[in-house]
């Protein structure tokens, strides 16, 4: 290795430091009796993951929360989709509440958002004389949809205007009508540049999840909630740091993709 150390190199020296020291601490802690709590925290750890005892069924848990990541995120896609080509409307009276929709959800606090909807939409719909139960669980859905749909439209609108204006106006000189442009032309190339972003944003939303508990669902923070009350105050940090390698393990791997696959179309043509 040469001096003056490059960007990666010192990011590589960096992430090393961090690992050495979470193992050390890790032996420092096994030797001082932690080994103790961490056996307590692995004898719960199917209730943290699947929100039963045994491993199944899922009836909560982590498991919850990635299906409300991946449920909101679909919802999320067709909301922003709908939100972005209404802001790159040509008219004005689809244009400007776009815009004012976007901007309001995008700058709203997410958990604001959640109570928001927890109280917002009933907890009962009659529909044709039948009482239906709107679950909590769909609540924090929507509460969690409508941000992430607000910056996944952003996502989209800066994909789509990042093509360069010369492909519209040869399009239009070949004679494709505008939803053709976007068809064949347009949206194949900005689809490459939305992925980053979308992914970026997916590991955000899920780890925005952790907030849904405000809503009553019995995800991995309400379980570890009921969990800490049945144990001692020492062990309690054992837990929380577990919950937090949860999300770490799975986000951080969604976030590195999406790093290099930036990195892959940053040199794209225009």
């Amino acid at each position: 290795m040469q001096w003056p150390l490059t960007y990666f190199e010192k990011k590589r020296l960096v992430q090393l430091a961090i690992v050495l020291a979470i193992l050390l601490w890790v032996c420092v802690d096994a030797l001082s009796g932690g080994a103790v709590y961490w056996q307590r925290v692995w004898m719960r750890l199917p209730l943290l993951l699947t929100g039963s005892g045994d491993g199944w069924p899922l009836t909560g848990g982590f498991a919850l929360n990635i299906f409300l990541g991946i449920g909101s995120m679909a919802l999320a896609a067709i909301l922003g989709t709908l939100l972005a080509f209404g802001m790159m409307a040509k008219s004005r009276l689809i244009r400007l509440p776009c815009f004012f929709v976007m901007n309001f959800l995008r700058n709203s606090p997410w958990i604001v958002l959640l109570f928001a909807m927890l109280y917002i939409i009933p907890f009962n719909v009659r529909l044709f004389g039948v009482s239906i139960a709107v679950p909590a669980f769909a609540k924090a859905l929507i509460g969690l949809a409508l941000p992430t749909g607000a910056n996944f439209a952003e996502i989209i609108r800066g994909a789509v205007q990042s093509i360069h204006s010369g492909q519209w106006e040869a399009a239009r000189a070949l004679g494709y009508m505008p939803m053709a442009i976007y068809g064949r032309i347009i949206l194949p190339q900005a689809l490459r540049r939305m992925i980053p972003g979308w992914m970026n944003l997916y590991a955000l939303l899920m780890i925005a999840t952790s907030l849904a508990t405000v809503t009553g669902i019995q995800d991995v923070v309400t379980t570890l909630n009921t969990l800490l009350s049945m144990e001692n105050e020492r062990v309690i940090v054992y837990f929380y740091i577990t919950t937090l390698f949860l999300f770490f393990a799975y986000c951080y791997p969604i976030a590195l993709l999406a790093r290099r696959m930036e990195q892959s179309v940053k040199g794209d043509a225009l």
